[in-house]
């Protein structure tokens, strides 16, 4: 009889003690939640929602995975990094994140708004040329060099689905970056032959090869280059893109985007990176 009532006791002790901890976590995880939500800076935003996430909040998964972007990206916005070439590593740099439009709610005020203006980019609505410039100001800080002079680089842009797409979208950042920032720019630099699929709509991006409808114009065969585009997430396309310009003797010295699509991390990948850091 005396070992049952201790039984129960100990059980009903360890009930209460599991329910308070329930409780605790409960709590602990709507106060890191609101912290996330009213931080002022990305570090205490990733920090609280990484803890709330923790503690089991059911809507800090998303709004974690986003604002710790670049730990699952790899990448930082607006420092240069590297991606490898047959013909060595080219530097790049991006200025924020790309948020797919279902996960937009869940992003930082700056990830909506650099999401907007790739939008407004490819519909040749606004060419966000004072972006790209902080991002150009920054990759010449980076080889210590000035390129705002007639022998500087040349800037050219990434190839489109079409001649139209490809001028709109990019005709209005080409003569800002030219006559407001006083950058080399060539618009012309190449040359469409036919219309392909657009990346941006089809299903197998990868399977579209970005210079399949273009031809290098004259005019830059064997200058150097900056490759400019609306967006990275692979950078395949920079790096089809380069072997073109390889064969007609162009070097590029650095490419510059808009933005970097956010990596949505595995199940793996998240809680690992979670278990490393705390």
């Amino acid at each position: 009889m005396e070992e049952a009532i201790a039984i129960i006791i100990v059980t009903i002790t360890i009930l209460i003690s599991n329910w308070r901890i329930r409780k605790w976590k409960k709590e602990a995880a709507t106060a890191y939640f609101i912290i996330g939500q009213k931080a002022t800076t990305s570090d205490e935003s990733e920090w609280a929602y990484r803890k709330a996430f923790k503690y089991g909040h059911p809507k800090a998964k998303l709004f974690y995975i986003y604002a710790a972007a670049d730990t699952f990206s790899g990448r930082k916005p607006l420092t240069p990094f590297t991606i490898a070439t047959h013909k060595g590593d080219t530097t790049a740099i991006f200025y924020d994140y790309y948020i797919r439009s279902k996960h937009l709610s869940y992003a930082s005020d700056i990830q909506q708004g650099i999401t907007q203006r790739v939008l407004e980019l490819k519909d040749g609505l606004n060419p966000s040329s004072d972006l790209y410039s902080e991002a150009l100001k920054i990759l010449e800080a980076h080889f210590n060099e000035n390129w705002k002079h007639p022998q500087g680089p040349t800037i050219i842009f990434m190839p489109c689905s079409s001649e139209q797409t490809y001028y709109s979208r990019f005709s209005a950042l080409a003569r800002s970056l030219s006559k407001r920032y006083n950058y080399n720019t060539d618009i012309d630099a190449i040359q469409y032959t036919n219309s392909r699929s657009s990346k941006h709509r089809s299903q197998n991006r990868n399977a579209i090869e970005s210079n399949s409808n273009i031809v290098i114009s004259p005019k830059i065969i064997g200058k150097q280059v900056i490759i400019i585009d609306d967006v990275i997430t692979t950078g395949s396309s920079l790096q089809q893109f380069a072997e073109e310009l390889y064969t007609y003797g162009v070097s590029i010295k650095a490419a510059a985007f808009l933005a970097h699509t956010a990596k949505y991390p595995t199940e793996k990948e998240l809680y690992h990176t979670i278990r490393k850091i705390t």
